[in-house]
C-alpha cells in the first residue's frame, strides 16, 4: 500500500471526514460561547542565583549551571507549591469577605456575585465581626486547619472560582526568563483587579515562605552547633577546673618546670655532697697524718737527751784523743778517734731522728702542725655538718621525686583531656562559624527583590475561541482519518487481488468491483465491463482447447461462502461469454437461482437441488437432470461448501475451477480446509481465484487507472504523490 492508496481511502470516507471536524467546530462553538474574557497580569523577581553576590563568592569563581539550574528549579517548585497557593487563596478570600459592595479596583460585580453563592451569608457576617484582613486570614487559616472536611476546604476545592486551588494553581505560571536571574510570574482569571492583587498575594506569600525555607536549612544547624558548643563548653570547663584544682592541691604550678628544677637542683646537692665528703675525707686524713706526728713528743725528748749525752761523751772522748795526743799515744789515739768517729755517727743518727720529729717531710716545722691540725679539725667538723645537712635536703628531694613521680601521669592524663575537649571546642565552633556563614550566605542570596510590579490590565486577552474551532476541526479531521487509517491497517480482509494471491496462494483470474448504490456514475459500469473483459479474457485459454477438441468445455464455479454472487456481475459476465461462445448453460442450485434468474435469460438457465446422491454424479448433465448436448459451454456452480460437498468428477473434468471469494471477507482457517480439499479432488485440474466485492482503491494494482473523470488539481495532485513530475 502506498500513499496514494491511502488518499483514496480517505476521499472514499470524505463526508465523513468533513462532518466529524464540522460536529466538532460546532460543539467547541457552542461551548464557548458563553466564554468569559480573560485578563492577564505578570511580575518579574530578581532572584541573584546566577549573577548575584554572596559571601563567599570570589572573583575567579566558575558558574555552576547545574547549581543554577537547581536553584531556578526549587524556586519554581516553591513558587507552585501547595502551602503557597493555598496561603494566596486563604489571603485573597479573607480580603474579598470584607467588600461590602462590587468594586472595580478591588472585585468585580460577577465576582462578588459569585463570592456570596459561594460562601453563604454566615461567614460573610462572621468576616465583617472581625474586621480586620489579617484577622479574618488568621481565623480562615485556622478553621481550614482543623480538619480535614470543613467549610473553608469545600470553598477552595470549588471549580470555577477565584479561591479554587487547583485553578489557582494551573493559572499561576513560573519561568525563567532565558538563562537570566529573573523570574516571570505570569496569572490569568476573568477579573483583572483579581487578577493583580492575586500576583502581588502571591509574590508576598512566595518571597516569605522561600526566605523562610532557606533559613530553616541552616537554623537547625546553628541550633545544633550552639548547642553542643555549650554542652563542650562545660565539659572544657570542667576538665580545665579538674587541672586547676589539681595543680592546687599538689601544689604544681608548673610540672615539667618543677621537675626540672628538682633535679637540676638534686644534682646540685649531689655534686655539693661530693665536694663535702671530699673535704670531710680529706680532713679526716690530715687529721690523722698530723695527730700522728704530733704523738712523737716523748721520742723528741728522749732523742734530746740522747743528743745531749752523746755531746758529752764526743766532748770526753775529743778530750781524750786531745789528751792522747798530748801525750803521743797513737794507740789511745786511734781508740779514741775511733770511738769519736762512731759517736760522731751515732750522734748524726740521733740528729737525723730529732730532724724528723721536729719537721715533716716537706720540711715544715713541727710547731705548725698544730695550727694545721686546728683547721683541719675545724674544716673536717664544718664538712661533716654540712654534709648531714645536704644528705638531709637530698632525702627531701627523693621524697619530693616519690611524691611527684606518679603525678605526672596523672597531670598528663588531665592535661589531654583538656586538650581533647579543647580541640573538640574548636572544631564545634569552627563548625558553628561555617553555619553562621552560610546562614548569612543563603540570607543574602534568598532576598528576592520585585523587578516589575504587577500591573492592572486594562484590556482582556484574545479570545481564543476561533482557535479552538480550528484545533477541533483539526483534532476531529486528524481523529476520523486515523480512524479510518487504523481500520484499514487493521483490516484482516482480503480486500485486493495481490492480498488474495498471497494468503490464498491461486492465481487471480477475474475481479469484480463492489455494486455501486450510485447508479448515475458512468464509470463504474464501465469499470465493471472492464473487469469482467479481463475475467473473460483469462478464462478462454482453458475453455477453447476442450471445446475445439469435444465440441463443449465444462467451466465450475466453487463457493466458500453465501452472498458471493451479484447479479451485475453474472449479467455481464453472462452476456460477454455468450457474445463469444454459441450456447451457454448455467447449472446453479436452487438456492441462487434468484440472483441467477436475475442476470441470466431463463433458456440458459437450470436449477437443480443439491445432495448427497449427487456426489457420484459424472457430468452437469446428470446434476441438471436433462441433455446439456447443445450447449457449447456448460458453467457448474456448485453450493456453498461449507453446507454441502461437491461432486469430485465436477472438480476433476472441468476446463477451470474458478474459486469465488468475497474481497471482504476474512481467510479462516475453515476456508483454508475446504480449499485444500477441492485441491485434493482436482488432482491436477486448473484451479483459479474469482474475488468479488472488491473497493475500487484496490483496483488498481490490475487495471492501472480507474477510468473515471477527475479534476486537473486532483491529476497534478496524484503525479506529485506518485514522483511523475511531467
Amino acid at each position: 500500500m502506498n500513499a496514494v492508496h491511502y488518499i483514496k481511502l480517505l476521499l472514499r470516507y470524505g463526508r465523513w471526514l468533513c462532518l466529524v471536524p464540522l460536529l466538532c467546530a460546532v460543539t467547541v462553538f457552542f461551548l464557548t460561547k458563553n466564554a468569559k474574557q480573560k485578563y492577564s497580569s505578570s511580575t518579574s523577581l530578581y532572584t541573584g542565583v546566577a549573577s548575584g553576590y554572596s559571601i563567599t563568592s570570589t572573583e575567579d569563581e566558575r558558574l555552576d549551571y547545574f547549581a543554577v539550574n537547581n536553584a531556578f528549579d526549587n524556586l519554581v517548585a516553591s513558587a507552585k507549591s501547595r502551602e503557597t497557593i493555598e496561603e494566596v487563596a486563604l489571603h485573597l478570600l479573607a480580603e474579598h469577605l470584607l467588600v461590602t459592595k462590587p468594586d472595580p479596583q478591588v472585585l468585580g460585580t460577577e465576582g462578588f456575585i459569585a463570592l456570596k453563592k459561594l460562601v453563604g451569608s454566615r461567614l460573610i457576617a462572621k468576616a465583617r465581626s472581625i474586621g480586620n484582613a489579617d484577622d479574618v486570614y488568621s481565623y480562615l487559616h485556622a478553621v481550614y486547619s482543623s480538619k480535614a472536611d470543613n467549610e473553608i476546604a469545600q470553598i477552595l476545592t470549588v471549580p470555577g472560582s477565584f479561591y479554587n486551588i487547583d485553578d489557582l494553581k494551573s493559572n499561576i505560571v513560573v519561568t525563567r526568563l532565558n538563562t537570566s536571574d529573573i523570574l516571570e510570574v505570569d496569572y490569568t482569571c476573568s477579573d483583572p483587579a483579581v487578577c493583580q492583587r492575586v500576583l502581588e498575594l502571591h509574590t508576598q506569600v512566595f518571597t516569605y515562605n522561600y526566605n523562610h525555607l532557606k533559613s530553616d536549612q541552616t537554623a537547625s544547624a546553628v541550633e545544633y552547633f550552639e548547642k553542643k558548643l555549650a554542652e563542650v563548653r562545660d565539659t572544657l570547663r570542667s576538665s580545665e577546673d579538674n587541672l586547676n584544682k589539681f595543680g592546687k592541691d599538689n601544689r604544681i604550678i608548673n610540672y615539667y618546670e618543677q621537675t626540672r628544677y628538682m633535679a637540676q637542683s638534686k644534682d646540685e646537692v649531689d655534686k655539693e655532697v661530693y665536694a663535702q665528703e671530699m673535704i670531710q675525707s680529706g680532713c679526716k686524713n690530715a687529721l690523722a697524718l698530723i695527730e700522728k706526728r704530733l704523738s712523737n713528743r716523748e721520742k723528741q725528748i728522749i732523742n734530746s737527751a740522747s743528743i745531749i749525752n752523746l755531746r758529752e761523751r764526743l766532748s770526753d772522748i775529743n778530750t781524750d784523743v786531745e789528751r792522747a795526743r798530748l801525750y803521743a799515744n797513737p794507740e789511745k789515739v786511734a781508740e779514741f778517734t775511733a770511738k769519736q768517729t762512731q759517736l760522731e755517727d751515732s750522734i748524726k743518727t740521733v740528729s737525723n731522728q730529732y730532724m724528723s720529729l721536729n719537721y715533716s717531710i716537706e720540711s715544715v716545722p713541727r710547731t705548725s702542725l698544730l695550727q694545721q691540725w686546728i683547721d683541719n679539725a675545724v674544716a673536717y667538723d664544718k664538712a661533716t655538718a654540712g654534709l648531714a645537712v645536704l644528705q638531709n635536703q637530698k632525702k627531701d628531694y627523693l621524697n619530693e621525686f616519690d611524691e611527684f613521680a606518679p603525678l605526672g601521669s596523672s597531670l598528663k592524663r588531665l592535661d589531654r583531656q583538656v586538650d581533647i575537649n579543647e580541640q573538640e571546642f574548636l572544631a564545634i565552633l569552627h563548625g558553628l562559624n561555617l553555619a553562621r556563614l552560610r546562614q548569612s550566605n543563603l540570607s543574602l542570596n534568598s532576598n528576592i527583590v520585585i523587578q516589575d510590579k504587577p500591573y492592572f490590565p486594562l484590556k482582556p486577552e484574545k479570545s481564543t475561541r476561533m482557535l479552538l474551532i480550528i484545533v477541533a476541526v483539526l483534532v476531529g479531521f486528524i481523529a476520523g482519518g486515523s480512524v479510518v487509517i487504523g481500520r484499514e491497517m487493521m483490516d484482516s480482509s482480503i480486500r485486493s487481488p495481490e492480498r488474495a494471491k498471497k494468503i490464498i496462494g491461486l492465481r487471480v483470474a477475474g475481479v469484480s468491483p463492489v455494486s455501486a448504490l450510485d447508479k448515475t456514475l458512468a464509470y463504474k459500469e464501465k469499470l465493471r465491463g472492464l473487469l469482467a473483459g479481463q475475467m473473460v479474457s483469462n478464462l478462454l485459454p482453458f475453455i477453447t482447447v476442450p471445446i475445439e477438441e469435444k465440441g463443449s468445455a465444462m467451466l465450475s464455479l466453487i463457493s466458500l461462502r453465501n452472498d458471493l454472487y451479484k447479479s451485475a456481475d453474472l449479467k455481464m459476465l453472462n452476456e460477454l461469454l455468450s457474445a463469444i461462445f454459441r450456447d451457454v448453460c448455467w447449472v446453479v442450485p436452487g438456492q441462487y437461482i434468484k440472483v441467477f434468474a436475475a442476470a441470466i435469460p431463463m433458456s440458459g438457465l437450470v436449477a437443480y437441488s443439491p445432495s448427497i446422491s449427487q456426489l457420484n454424479y459424472k457430468t452437469a448433465a446428470e446434476i441438471a437432470g436433462r441433455d446439456l448436448s447443445k450447449f457449447e459451454l456448460v458453467i457448474y456452480v456448485s453450493p456453498c461448501l461449507s453446507e454441502c460437498s461437491i461432486p469430485a468428477a465436477m472438480v476433476h473434468l472441468a476446463a477451470l475451477n474458478l474459486v469465488a471469494i468475497g474481497a471482504n471477507e476474512t481467510w479462516l482457517s475453515a476456508d483454508k480446509e475446504a480449499l485444500t480439499k477441492v485441491e485434493a479432488v482436482a488432482a491436477g485440474a486448473p484451479l483459479h481465484t474469482w474475488l468479488t466485492n472488491t473497493e475500487e482503491t484496490n483496483l488498481e494494482g490490475i487495471i492501472g487507472e480507474i477510468p473515471k473523470k477527475r479534476s486537473w488539481l486532483r491529476r497534478k495532485v496524484k503525479k506529485l504523490i506518485t514522483l511523475n513530475l511531467r
